[in-house]
């Protein structure tokens, strides 16, 4: 888990695998924003699936297990992970 720590806030890297249609990527940095700060995100779609990676800053591990387990309620989505 790549994980960096400041004030306390946690640097935290996902990645993110779904199908791809008209408002994945909307509405995965929504909820990723009702919970924490995004520094970075880059996504790619092909028609088929659509595919992310994210750098976000979260207040504490709670939100982090509690965004993660919304992410995965999202319609399409296949696969969150957090990068080790």
């Amino acid at each position: 888990m790549q994980t960096q720590t400041h004030h306390h806030t946690r640097l935290t890297h996902l990645e993110i695998l779904g199908f791809d249609r008209v408002g994945f990527v909307e509405e995965v940095t929504r909820f990723i924003a009702d919970y924490g700060h995004i520094i970075s995100a880059k996504f790619e779609a092909d028609g088929v699936r659509s595919q992310g990676s994210l750098s976000i800053k979260l207040d504490n591990n709670e939100r982090l297990d509690s965004l993660l387990a919304r992410l995965k309620a999202i319609t399409g989505l296949v696969k969150v992970k957090q990068m080790v």
